[in-house]
Formats: structure tokens, sequence, C-alpha cells
């Protein structure tokens, strides 16, 4: 029986249309970075929720552990705070370890703007009482092979601080950075990298009193990682150093330094 040529006209066009939403479904909308940091006094973990799955049962069993003072050391993994699956106007929860049933509340409840091929850095702070964050959109610098230099940016995420200041272990005080507020941040500075230079130790000080309130060891700055188990870490490569914890706090709570990889 021979059928009617408006039914093959319909047919070719309903391929047509099922093939390009399949195209558009298929074709990739592109991501954006973002590191989560957790420097939230009192809150020893959070666990990452985009998708409001607060009542799914075991949800938090697999999700995102983001650990206190943590980026990627001991047993966890670099990839629980650096994400890229990501973009465009991002709802985010996280919650306190172990608060995560389906009546809790979450400690954060933040909607990100993400912008597709951008690089973000979440840093939450303040205290599980008083919770605060701070946001930015990176632009790690670009270092030529030429040049033998790393990067680094310092963070105050010390919730009742004073502003600090920076220097180099022998230095005066301030000479790195004179001034930084809480949740302050600084733009990435270069500081050479070469064989002749093994470390730095940073001073994280009171910019008013000169008081020392914590040091960081930057070591292996000058490891060849030609030939050698050992990589190096710092040249060429960027990284944050964030102060954490509280004034005049002790064990879990004292202040410290994370280091945290901008790459």
């Amino acid at each position: 029986m021979k059928q009617p040529a408006s039914i093959y006209a319909f047919m070719a066009i309903t391929l047509f249309l099922a093939a390009s939403c399949t195209k558009t479904r298929l074709r990739p909308e592109g991501t954006a970075s973002l590191t989560l940091i957790n420097a939230v006094v009192g809150a020893d973990s959070l666990v990452t929720n985009f998708n409001n799955s607060a009542t799914l049962p075991g949800y938090y069993i697999n999700a995102n552990l983001i650990v206190y003072n943590n980026y990627g050391s001991g047993p966890y993994s670099v990839n629980n705070y650096q994400l890229s699956a990501y973009a465009g106007n991002q709802q985010l929860m996280l919650y306190k370890v172990p608060d995560t049933l389906p009546k809790s509340e979450p400690l954060y409840d933040l909607t990100l703007d993400l912008p597709v091929g951008s690089i973000n850095t979440l840093f939450m702070t303040g205290t599980t009482a008083a919770p605060d964050t701070l946001f930015t959109r990176d632009y790690p610098r670009n270092h030529p092979v030429s040049d033998s230099v790393t990067g680094i940016r310092f963070v105050n995420l010390s919730p009742g601080s004073q502003p600090i200041s920076i220097n180099i272990h022998g230095g005066p005080p301030g000479s790195e950075i004179r001034s930084i507020p809480y949740k302050g941040i600084t733009s990435f500075k270069d500081y050479p990298a070469t064989h002749e230079i093994s470390s730095y130790t940073f001073e994280f000080r009171d910019a008013a009193t000169g008081e020392l309130l914590a040091s960081f060891l930057a070591d292996g700055i000058n490891i060849n990682g030609s030939g050698t188990l050992e990589s190096n870490k710092w040249r060429y490569r960027n990284c944050t150093l964030a102060l954490l914890g509280l004034p005049g706090g002790s064990g879990a709570t004292a202040q410290t330094v994370l280091l945290i990889n901008n790459y």
C-alpha cells in the first residue's frame, strides 16, 4: 500500500528534530574550577551538597569531605577540595559532620557565580557559631620556563585577629606584606626558586605589635626534579599560604598556616 508523501515528510522532520535535540544535549557546556577550603574553627569536617539531596539515604557517605586545615594531605585526596564539574549559578550547601540528617540545617547555604572557564576559591572561615566566607576569582601567574620563580599569595582567615604582617625569617616584620586584615588576601608575588635557594621561612606576625603568630617552612625550593623521585612543588607554580585558627588559641584552635596549591 502506498503511503502518502505527507507521512514521510512528517517522519523526516521528527527524526531531524530528535537528532538536533540529541546533539544539543551531548554538547559540552563547559565548567569552572572551584577550590573549597575549610578554615572554620570547630568544624573538623564539612560535607558538600550541590543538588539539595539532603533527604537521600546514605548520600553523605560518598559526598566530598572538606577537612579543617587540610588540602589533600594524609588520606584525603586533593580532588575532595578542587572541583571542576560545575558552572553558572550553582547552589552549594555544606553540612558540619555529623549534622547530616534530613532535618539538619546546613552550616552554609550559598549560591555561587561560576562563569565557564573561571578559577575560583571559596574560603570558609569564622566559627561554627558565626560562620563566614571569602570568595575569590583567581588569576594565577604564568611563569615562563626562563624564570625560575614561584608565585605565593597570603590570606588571613583567623577570625577575631588583628591585621597581620608577613616577613621572611631574618627580615624585619612587615618586609614582605605590611598589613592583611581578617579576610584580606594579597595578589600572587614572585619569589626566586633557583638552585641557590633551598627554603623560605615565612613569619606571620601581628602587624601592630610584631608578635610572632605562626610560621611556615617552604622547603625543597631547589629540588631538581629531574631523575629523582621527588618533584619540585614550587618552581613555575603558584600557591596560597593561609593563616587559620583563633588568636591566643591552643591545640586544634591554635593559629597555624595552611599551604594551598593553585598551580
